[in-house]
């Protein structure tokens, strides 16, 4: 089993978290990952009906309230006092959402800041209607922003003890899940630097090309439904009537012969 990095108290995080969105680096990325997050999310093969939000400050990412009919965010107990925008508090590992009854599930920067990430990412599979999606966004550790935060932890910054997670790690578990993954697109391919600000103001880079701070993934769920068959219970019964007699004749036998 992984052993994950230990991350600070909510009321420690949250505040670090909120602070760094709020610089000039932070605008940036959160400016750049909205334009992907906001691609992937209206995406014509995804109905529009349910979305579901999950991240570590909700009230920076908005999602455009006319792109789906019921949006819900939900967030931790830390989240309670410091968000206006939450409708439920609870515990990301213990969803109180029903079975597979979202379209389209949203995790901004989340799973780098859970105790379980893996844990996570089953509940998400769990809510996910079939042919559903799950929208990941993440900082990407192959990055001069991830190398920022190596920075960080040398400092015991509550920001920057996140659990660091590859692309190809993540799409191991989607798989493992039964996801297939559509597109990666990156953002944020800038030096972390505040000032001066021609950092934060020149051209941004294409989408495609994989050194951006900050990645979109997004995944589609291909795991069909299981329906009951319309059999009566026993003529079921009768496909394995005795099945612990099979491979165990010559065993039997031979038992026969020795006594």
């Amino acid at each position: 089993m992984a052993k994950w990095r230990i991350q600070h108290a909510p009321d420690v995080l949250l505040p670090a978290l909120r602070g760094w969105f709020q610089s000039n680096v932070g605008r940036t990325v959160l400016a750049e990952e909205r334009a992907l997050i906001a691609g992937a999310i209206s995406d014509t093969s995804t109905a529009k009906y349910n979305l579901l939000n999950l991240s570590v400050i909700p009230d920076r990412c908005p999602i455009d309230i006319n792109v789906y009919q019921r949006q819900f965010c939900l967030g931790g107990i830390g989240h309670y006092g410091l968000s206006q925008v939450l409708d439920v508090v609870c515990d990301f590992e213990e969803l109180p959402v029903a079975n597979e009854s979202q379209d389209v599930v949203l995790l901004h920067h989340l799973l780098e800041f859970v105790g379980d990430p893996h844990r996570v990412l089953r509940e998400v599979e769990r809510v996910i209607v079939p042919h559903g999606k799950v929208v990941i966004c993440g900082i990407n550790p192959y990055s001069p922003l991830a190398m920022r935060g190596y920075l960080g932890r040398l400092k015991r910054s509550p920001m920057w003890q996140n659990h660091t997670l590859s692309l190809h790690r993540i799409s191991d578990w989607l798989s493992l899940l039964g996801f297939e993954v559509n597109i990666v697109e990156y953002a944020f391919h800038r030096l972390p630097l505040n000032t001066p600000n021609f950092f934060m103001a020149h051209k941004a880079a294409s989408k495609k090309l994989p050194m951006g701070g900050v990645f979109v993934l997004s995944a589609t769920k291909y795991r069909a439904p299981m329906t009951p068959t319309q059999e009566k219970p026993m003529s079921r019964a009768k496909i394995l009537r005795h099945p612990a007699m099979v491979g165990a004749t010559r065993n039997i036998k031979a038992r026969a012969d020795y006594e």
